[in-house]
Formats: C-alpha cells, sequence, structure tokens
C-alpha cells in the first residue's frame, strides 16, 4: 500500500469543529474521519494518518526533555505533508488521536520517578509478601521508605507511619496490606485516617493509592508492585497527557477524544488511564498488529521483532493472537498479572560498541536522537550499531529519514577505527561485520529464547520484522535460526502505530473470589457482575461511547490454585441483566462445576473505528536499480544492486545480492535470498532452495 496524500472536506464537520461528538454517529451520517495514531519513542516518535482507506506514515525525533514537542510534530507534519494550512485546519477533521507511549517505561528504566513510600503489613518491610527481598526495594522505593503496620492499626499508628514517611521525603503513599483483596476495608480505614488529617484542600496534602485499587488480584506482592510502580512514573506520564490535551484543546479548539495506548493492546481516555497502564504499550501494538497480519496470511506460530532505536522487543503471535502469560514481569519487577509475552534486548540502532579486552560488547548504553550516532553529524562521538551499517552499505546516506538527514560516512569511520578497529586491530570494514554479527546474535538469542518458552520450532514459524531497524536484520536472523521466510511492512517503520490503528477502547475489571461453583454461585454472582457491568457502563458514557454498542467480554478462573487454571469466555453485545445465569450455563457446559472459583473478569470492547488493510491496486512507476558498494560477508565489497521500496510493484522479485531502501526502511538481501512484494505490498524475504 503506497502512503500517499489525501484531504477530506466535509461540511458538517466544518459546521461541528469544536463539538463534543460520538463517532458512532459520524459514521452513521457516512462521515469519514482522519484517526492520528502517534507512538513515542526512546529515540524516534512514530505517526499514522489514515481515513481508513489511505494511509499516510512518518516519523520524527523524540524529544525526551518534552514528550508532547515531538506529539506536537507528528501533527504539524501532518497537516504540513496532507496540505492543511495549520495544524488546527488538519485537527478539523480529525476524529480521534491514539497515543502510545514509552514514558513510564523510560521512567522505570532509568530510575527517575518520584519519591515514593509504602506501607504493608508488619513483618513483610523486606520481601513485600514474597519469598525473598522484593527487587523494587532500593530502587523505586528506598527501604527506609517501607514502613510495617500491625493487624487494626489505632490512628496514632498510622499518622506514625505518615510522619516518618513524609520526613523521609516522600510525598505520595502507597497502601497495601496483606489479604486486602477481594474486601480492602482495611487499606480504606487507613486512607481515611490519612486523608482526615491531609485532606485534599491543603497544600500538605498527601496523595494515597491503594493497592487493591491498582491491581485487581489476590496476589499481594502484585498490588505491592503495581501499586509502587503507578505511583513512581504518574507524575511524569500525566505531565506529559495533561499537557498534550492542553495543547489540543486551548492552543488549536480542538474538543475530540485523546485516547492513550494501554498495555491490554486497548485505549482509553486520559481520565482512565494509570500511568502502569502504559507500561509497554507501544511494543504491546506492535503484537497486536502483528497478530491481525498473521491471521490475513493464515499463519500460525509467528514471532515479532520490533528493532528500534534503542532496544529490541520480540512477541509471540499464535493462532491469529499475541500469547499471553498469567505470570512474568514489567522491567525486571515480577507480577501476577495476564500481559502479553514481551521480551526485550537493550540493543538498536543507537547502541554504543565497546571493546574492553579485545572483546567487543554492544549496548545497553544508547545515543538516543541526540546526539546520536556519530554518522549524524550531530556532535556524538562514539561507535553505533547505525555507524556500522553505513560503512557496510546498508543505509543510503543520501537518503536517510526520507533525505531530512545526511549521514556523513567519514564521521562513522573515524568513530568506528577509533572506538572499535584499533583496540581490536582489524579494518574499519572488519569491525562494522563483527558490529553487525553481534547484533545479529543478540537479536537471534531473544528469539531462541521465545521460541523455547513456547515450545515452538523455528523450522515452523515465521518472523515479523518491523520497527526502525527490523528488517535490516530480519534474513540473517532467519539464516541462522532456520527460519524459512520473513516478512518485513510497507508501515514496518511504524508497526506500533498501525497496531494502534485497529486499537477499540478497552476497560477491564477483575474481582477476586472464593468458593466452589456450586448451586448458590448463580446468586452470590449476581450483585457481582452487576456491581462490574454499572461500573464499565459508566466508564464507557463518561468517555462519550454508547455502552449498548460495546463488547462486554466475561471470563471466569476455575481452579485448585493459581497454577492450574481453567477459563470460561463469553462475549455479549452490550450489557447483559443475568450474566450470571449465562455463565453458569457455560461452566456446567465445560463440566466445570464444582471447581474452586478464582476470578471474574469483565473486558469492555468499544470499536473507534479501526482501519484495516487492504489488497494494493496501484501501480507504481518503475525505476531500475542503483548500485552501491556493499559488504555481506568477510570479503571485499561488491558493487550492489540498490532498489527504491516506494519503486515496487506487486509480484516483484528481488533477488540477492540486494539492498532495498526506503524511506525510513531498509531492507538487506543477502546472498541466497529473494525478496517478493505479495498483493498487500508487504515484502516476504525466503531461502533460495
Amino acid at each position: 500500500m503506497q502512503w500517499v496524500s489525501f484531504r477530506i472536506v466535509s461540511d458538517w464537520l466544518s459546521c461541528y469543529r469544536h463539538r463534543s461528538f460520538n463517532l458512532r454517529y459520524a459514521q452513521w451520517r457516512g462521515v469519514i474521519e482522519i484517526t492520528v495514531d502517534i507512538d513515542t519513542g526512546g529515540t524516534m516518535t512514530d505517526a499514522l494518518v489514515s481515513d481508513g482507506a489511505t494511509y499516510h506514515a512518518f516519523k520524527v525525533d523524540t524529544t525526551p526533555h518534552d514528550y508532547t514537542v515531538s506529539f506536537l510534530e507528528c501533527l504539524k507534519e501532518a497537516a504540513s505533508r496532507l496540505k492543511y494550512n495549520d495544524v488546527a485546519d488538519f485537527l478539523e477533521e480529525v476524529g480521534l488521536i491514539r497515543w502510545s507511549s514509552t514514558i513510564t517505561t523510560n521512567v522505570l528504566a532509568e530510575r527517575r520517578g518520584s519519591n515514593v513510600g509504602l506501607i504493608v503489613s508488619k513483618g513483610h518491610e523486606k520481601i513485600l509478601y514474597g519469598e525473598s527481598s522484593s527487587p523494587v526495594l532500593g530502587e523505586i522505593v528506598a527501604e527506609e521508605n517501607v514502613i510495617g503496620l500491625s493487624d487494626n492499626p489505632t490512628p496514632v499508628e498510622v499518622l506514625g507511619a505518615v510522619k516518618d514517611l513524609l520526613e523521609g521525603g516522600v510525598r505520595r503513599i502507597c497502601v497495601c496490606l496483606a489479604n486486602a483483596f477481594p474486601e480492602n476495608a482495611s487499606e480504606r480505614a487507613v486512607k481515611e485516617v490519612i486523608e482526615e488529617h491531609y485532606p485534599d484542600h491543603i497544600i500538605g496534602s498527601v496523595p494515597v493509592l491503594l493497592g487493591s485499587e491498582m491491581a485487581s488480584v489476590r496476589h499481594d506482592q502484585t498490588r505491592a508492585h503495581f501499586a509502587l510502580m503507578n505511583a513512581y512514573t504518574h507524575t511524569q506520564l500525566a505531565s506529559s497527557l495533561f499537557k498534550a490535551e492542553d495543547l489540543l484543546r486551548d492552543g488549536h479548539l480542538w474538543q475530540g477524544p485523546l485516547l492513550i495506548g494501554h498495555a491490554s493492546g486497548g485505549v482509553a481516555r486520559i481520565g482512565k488511564t494509570k500511568a502502569v497502564d502504559t507500561i509497554e504499550s507501544g511494543p504491546v501494538f506492535g503484537a497486536f498488529g502483528g497478530a491481525y497480519m498473521a491471521k490475513l496470511y493464515e499463519l500460525s506460530h509467528v514471532i515479532c521483532l520490533d528493532v528500534g532505536g534503542t532496544t529490541t522487543k520480540a512477541s509471540v503471535v499464535m493462532n491469529g493472537a499475541p500469547v499471553f502469560q498469567r505470570r512474568g514481569n514489567l522491567m525486571g519487577i515480577p507480577v501476577e498479572a495476564s500481559l502479553v509475552m514481551l521480551r526485550s534486548a537493550a540493543v538498536g540502532g543507537g547502541s554504543m560498541v565497546h571493546v574492553k579486552g579485545r572483546v567487543l560488547t554492544l549496548g545497553p548504553e544508547s545515543t538516543g536522537a541526540a546526539p546520536g550516532p556519530a554518522c549524524y553529524g550531530l556532535g556524538g562521538r562514539e561507535a553505533t550499531l547505525t555507524d556500522a551499517l553505513v560503512i557496510l552499505g546498508y543505509l543510503d546516506p543520501a537518503n536517510f529519514f526520507g533525505g531530512r538527514r545526511t549521514l556523513d560516512v567519514d564521521l562513522a569511520r573515524v568513530a568506528i577505527e577509533e572506538k572499535v578497529a584499533k583496540p581490536l586491530d582489524v579494518s574499519v570494514e572488519v569491525a562494522a561485520l563483527s558490529i553487525r554479527d553481534e547484533a545479529v546474535a543478540i537479536m537471534t538469542e531473544l528469539i531462541e529464547n521465545m521460541l523455547a518458552e513456547t515450545d515452538g520450532r523455528a523450522a515452523d514459524t515465521a518472523l515479523f520484522a518491523f520497527g526502525g531497524n527490523g528488517p535490516m536484520f530480519a534474513a540473517f536472523i532467519s539464516e541462522m535460526l532456520g527460519i524459512v521466510s520473513a516478512h518485513t511492512f510497507d508501515l514496518g517503520p511504524v508497526f506500533s502505530t498501525f497496531g494502534s490503528a485497529i486499537s477499540n477502547v478497552v476497560h477491564r475489571y477483575e474481582r477476586g473470589l472464593i468458593g466452589h461453583w456450586d448451586v448458590n454461585t448463580v446468586e452470590r454472582l449476581k450483585p457481582i457482575a452487576a456491581d462490574m457491568t454499572i461500573q464499565a457502563v459508566r466508564d464507557l458514557r463518561g468517555e462519550g461511547f454508547d455502552p449498548n454498542q460495546a463488547i462486554f467480554a466475561w471470563e471466569v478462573d476455575l481452579g485448585k490454585s493459581e497454577e492450574s487454571v481453567s477459563n470460561v469466555e463469553m462475549s455479549v453485545n452490550g450489557p447483559h441483566e443475568d450474566i450470571a445465569s449465562k455463565l453458569d450455563e457455560a461452566v456446567k457446559s465445560a463440566g466445570l462445576d464444582g471447581e474452586s472459583l478464582l476470578a471474574i473478569r469483565l473486558s469492555t470492547s468499544f470499536s473507534v473505528g479501526g482501519h484495516a488493510i487492504v489488497k494494493r491496486t496501484e501501480v507504481v512507476n518503475e525505476q531500475p536499480p542503483g548500485t552501491r558498494e556493499v559488504r555481506f560477508n568477510g570479503g571485499v565489497a561488491g558493487s550492489t544492486p540498490i532498489y527504491q521500496w516506494e519503486a515496487l510493484n506487486v509480484g516483484d522479485i528481488v533477488v540477492g545480492p540486494a539492498v532495498i531502501n526506503g524511506e525510513t526502511f531498509t531492507c538487506p538481501v543477502p546472498p541466497g535470498w529473494n525478496a517478493t512484494l505479495d498483493d498487500y505490498g508487504n515484502a516476504q524475504l525466503t531461502r533460495v532452495k
């Protein structure tokens, strides 16, 4: 699918430019609205603009000092490319904006969050309800800022703990008591004491977060960890989100919904978003985008590889859906919650190269967008993976980043010679190959580990390679692992934004339960399911969406323990008054009545006009390939065909050795490999038999 500019003129939209609107009503009236999806990464910020029929994709540099700068730059770039007068004129025809980011992920990774305190049950101050010391201690919460309370503490004991925390510099307090879920009266009692003495209206007010409200799970440590992560990252994320909303509303008079990407693969308004909801949301959307493409291509087992400027993420898609895990970790912090299985390696285009004792290492440090690799010419002096790739001839120095940046090959050579070649006593070219091979080895190990976790075989697996640097390594990794085919995508450079563009508004609710599924279960579940339904309806209406147009997906966990759980699922259109009886029928049909009832969950999903991929019909003017000196192995560089991605048509076959260069896309095709453009304008890399 070619990225083309478009403009939609609608008198109806113009008349109601500053309205609060319902997307369903706009669709019913036959109005086509533009959607904008933005993904802020550590190095680049990606944008995808669509009207449902055509896409326009681009990247801007991420601005870590203020993420709203790069957010607004995406809107400015969209207005410019699509020939609007200004951002306000462009936003007049935008129906919604979805924004996912690595803000919370970066705050956690860089350990630069708020000073938080934690109140727990006495005796658990060091292990936080685990079996050994919690990894958050000394990292996101100081050990001295964890205080234990006795059972049924007096107000004097509670206020004494708060006084100690405030004197330690704490400005946000988490209360996570043992066995405080599903009934959290003990935590609420502590919160009431604190808020009575530190009310909201005084300057010295103390925000109090309850673990039972941050994570609706029975596992005590998970509630503590979720509450701490949320409190630790809240301020930084909130400042960016509210500033972006203010810029849209006050600066450009836009009243449409700004929806925030969640790690669930859905989106929600700022008012329904917790900081912890957004951790790893960008890479998760890549996994959901991969699931969409896997169903399109009827592939049952896929490894998704997302290579950016700072990190590499991998996920697994099986039978058209991302693989979830019940027990895992977020940024190295263990939690027992349902999460997309996501693994990462600290390697990307900006990863710095070091040599110590004649041993080459790559990462984890990254130069980021500024100053960036040495070849950027912005003052960076460290040798990076990108510097090696430009020396090997894969990157087009004159047309990098869509021609908006010229790469300085000489600066790349100087950096690699000084930092790598001389210490290893090899040529610059051999050093560059060694850097490339180290990156391939790191990514290959990452995928091998994921295959082992999911009992997958490389020979039965397809590789989806995306992100700014994913296609760069697709064939090399497939060769190492014995993967038969790899896929790269027309929207691959902004693939996470594609995953966002097909997402819905999603809310999740969970209640932990105790007991067996028996004749009395339906009556016990009726008030619980009713309360969950009321909350879901209220949340949807509060965001301006019609609950009757949403899908209500119910799920119950049954089993003898957390390690042995069976699930019964049911989906209905809109809120359902007698869902408890329906679930009873499903449980009995599955032969699970009599099992222990562990939890009930509700997920609501409201479609906001996700955009699908269609077959490519347009034909572009083909251009004969150019040539460039490229190195694929230890031999001398050869004059290699260079194809322009935007000049390829459906059915075209690129025979290796060759390189495909695009505006933000580079895909080497090594000797023994072919790349074929399919009906959707994506490329499949296959080994020649």
